[in-house]
């Protein structure tokens, strides 16, 4: 399967930072910052935290729910993370 658009800037981007080739056993760091840095940028979208489809809200009374749960947190700091990731990117480019 052919990389998509997306992957293949992702690699070069790799490739420009680490080289065509890196020793994961000699410097296993390298994997944890490419996963850090460009991991989002391979996953598929979350959905956004506590949209329901098609606009419809909760039924009955709301007084009745809990806060956010901590999927809901999570989504918003992997959200956060991506904006963090694309704008120091840009800065750094």
């Amino acid at each position: 399967m052919a990389p998509s658009s997306r992957e293949s800037r992702v690699i070069q981007q790799i490739v420009k930072a680490h080289g065509s080739v890196i020793d994961i056993q000699a410097h296993p760091e390298v994997l944890v910052e490419i996963m850090r840095k460009w991991g989002f940028d391979l996953v598929e979208e979350i959905p956004d935290a506590g949209v329901h489809p098609a606009g419809v809200g909760p039924v009955g009374p709301t007084s009745l729910e809990s806060g956010p749960g901590i999927e809901d947190v999570l989504r918003a700091v992997i959200s956060l993370q991506r904006q963090v990731d694309k704008i120091s990117r840009r800065l750094e480019g």
